[in-house]
């Protein structure tokens, strides 16, 4: 005797016979399947909105003017007060 027919023979009364062992299996089989494409279609959907978001980020960041400031009136070295110092 075998241990598959040790197995077998250990099987307790009243549980349902292995008759649908094979569909089950094939069932669980589909289900990890379907589960692994799902897996890989998120992937491919967060890679896709990190590429999005750093092309966006990098075309906003290139497009950003800094604020204009308010010493920008001295902007020309004759008009600065340091000018008259020698300073400037």
């Amino acid at each position: 005797m075998d241990n598959l027919d040790r197995w077998l023979a250990r099987v307790p009364v009243g549980v349902e016979a292995l008759d649908s062992l094979e569909t089950d299996v094939w069932a669980r089989v589909r289900s990890l399947r379907a589960e692994r494409i799902q897996m890989r279609l998120r992937i491919v959907a967060i890679v896709f909105a990190l590429g999005l978001g750093a092309a966006n980020g990098g075309v906003g960041a290139s497009l950003v003017r800094p604020p204009v400031s308010e010493m920008s009136v001295f902007s020309s070295a004759s008009l600065s007060p340091l000018a008259r110092l020698e300073a400037g």
